[in-house]
């Protein structure tokens, strides 16, 4: 359910950005938008199972090396899903790399947002 809600915020900010911030973000058309949100969909589920991989070679002492990358990771991870859609999708383009750093700290900020109030309602 989290990561469907993140999903569906992540189409409002791209979609909000392409409305009123069209100089920056350009997307075509609807079908690009919902391609590009499902292509960071399926990049943060890839994400989450090795982070969930991660766990399980705990117990070998290799999951604390792993966990540290993947943690690390996890700050580079959005610009380079905005990066690789912008490269590789055609109709999705972001102008700048101030828009890159603005548009990551956005989506970090409400998806982060919506991670930790379930984390912490499931812990109450």
């Amino acid at each position: 359910m989290k990561k469907i809600f993140n999903t569906l915020v992540t189409f409002g900010i791209l979609w909000i950005g392409n409305e009123y911030f069209s100089e920056y973000i350009s997307i075509n058309n609807i079908k690009t938008l919902i391609i590009a949100v499902v292509l960071m969909f399926t990049f943060d589920y890839i994400y989450g199972l090795l982070m969930a991989a991660s766990f399980f070679t705990i117990p070998i002492g290799v999951g604390c090396l792993t966990m540290i990358v993947l943690v690390l990771a996890a700050f580079i991870l959005t610009p380079l899903k905005l990066y690789l859609l912008d490269v590789y999708l055609a109709g999705f383009d972001i102008h700048g790399f101030w828009t890159y750093l603005i548009l990551t700290g956005v989506l970090s900020v409400f998806t982060l947002g919506s991670t930790s109030k379930n984390s912490s309602e499931k812990s109450a």
